[in-house]
């Protein structure tokens, strides 16, 4: 240590005794000499803030052109795909009642909203002209049976002379011709008497089957004809929910699915339902296709006409791993990327993009499941501002609230 001291302040001494040799011999040199330092100084400072400054502003720049991503921290979860329809309440079967014969309506057995038995009497004609029909037609079918039942006696008579040869062959050929004629007269009377039978049974209108008298529709008094509509009768056989549905999502909808539905006169009850049938065809005026779902009605609740609202379970899965069909690069059939950000611990909301490979499942409304490539917690892409490219640095936002839950809410 005490070399070093003596070294540096000898250095020193030479250094300041060449100094004042120079000032004295060569004044104009030493002033070059000072110029040419203050010079080399003022530059090096000059390079130095020129190299700072644009330093930074390089790097602000860099920065200010990473592209800004959102991410969603990949974790499993239940999916659930809804379908909201409104519709109608409608009885399974819904009769429009009518008379087969025209007449005027004599009375009703029952009032609106009666539950009537299958087979039970709900109306009836006025049955006079029937019943006047019915024992003319009967008392014309006994003359005629009269008038058979004689002609047999005479062909009996007429074969025994022939047989004597007291009658001639032409006399017992006519005898037997009155027969077949009596015979014919016979079938057509009783055909007669079954009409007018028939035709006076009609004069009841029953019930199709156990269910309600919904809306009496002619009153007794008025004269109605087969075209008229007397009154509407609801089934016991069930209730409907009926419901049209847009022909673009009619592909979503297939027999089996489970429904849930509500209705403003029940505003904290639900009626459990399952879908029974689709619609053929397509309504050229409203381009849409009727579904009818099944609900279960059995405390009689659900009144036809009313309001409802349904909600259809296209489809449920539980724990899986999910991220927007959107964000899955696809390179041919067989082989998909997924983009996700490996953070820079060291710069907070920046990272670095790592294309993984990922075997897809199911593809569903928006999502599709991954199946294998993905670990959960990592930080999936689910909205870039540019082109994503694989090493690339990026800024990055985790979202807040689940895109998924959202979409299935709405």
């Amino acid at each position: 240590m005490e070399k070093l001291k003596y070294f540096y302040y000898k250095f020193v001494e030479q250094l300041s005794y060449k100094y004042q040799k120079m000032a004295s011999e060569s004044p104009k040199l030493l002033k070059h000499i000072k110029i040419a330092i203050v010079v080399f100084l003022v530059l090096l400072i000059a390079f130095l803030v020129y190299w700072i400054y644009f330093r930074k502003e390089k790097v602000a720049e860099e920065k200010q052109d990473m592209i800004s991503v959102k991410v969603k921290r990949l974790a499993k979860q239940d999916y659930v795909d809804n379908y909201t329809v409104m519709g109608s309440i409608k009885g399974a079967i819904e009769n429009e009642l009518r008379f087969e014969l025209e007449g005027q309506l004599a009375s009703y057995n029952y009032k609106e909203g009666a539950r009537i038995k299958e087979g039970e009497v709900i109306c009836a004609l006025d049955p006079k002209d029937a019943i006047t029909k019915a024992e003319y037609a009967k008392s014309k079918y006994r003359s005629e049976v009269s008038a058979y039942n004689s002609a047999k006696e005479k062909y009996k008579v007429y074969e025994e002379l022939f047989t004597m040869k007291a009658l001639s062959e032409s006399k017992l050929y006519e005898a037997k011709y009155e027969i077949q004629s009596s015979e014919s007269k016979v079938k057509a009377s009783l055909s007669e008497l079954e009409l007018a039978q028939s035709n006076l049974a009609k004069t009841n209108l029953q019930a199709p089957s156990d269910g309600i008298l919904a809306e009496i529709i002619i009153k007794p008094g008025e004269y109605i004809t087969p075209q008229d509509i007397v009154a509407k009768f609801i089934s016991d056989k069930g209730t409907n929910f009926e419901v049209d549905v847009p022909e673009k999502d009619v592909h979503k909808l297939k027999i089996g699915q489970l429904v849930t539905i509500t209705c403003d006169s029940y505003q904290n009850k639900t009626f459990e339902g399952k879908l029974m049938e689709i619609a053929p065809i397509v309504k050229e005026r409203t381009r849409t296709s009727t579904i009818k779902i099944g609900v279960d009605n059995q405390d009689g609740a659900l009144r036809s006409g009313m309001f409802g609202r349904g909600v259809i379970l296209l489809k449920e899965l539980k724990d899986v791993m999910l991220v927007p069909t959107d964000s899955i690069i696809s390179l041919n059939d067989n082989a998909f990327l997924v983009p996700v950000v490996s953070p820079d611990y060291k710069t907070p909301g920046e990272g670095t993009i790592l294309l993984r490979p990922c075997q897809l499942g199911e593809e569903l409304s928006g999502y599709t499941v991954i199946v294998q490539g993905l670990q959960i917690g990592e930080l999936v892409v689910i909205e870039t501002q540019g082109q994503l490219s694989d090493g690339m640095k990026v800024k990055f936002l985790e979202a807040v609230e689940d895109k998924l839950e959202e979409d299935q809410q709405q």
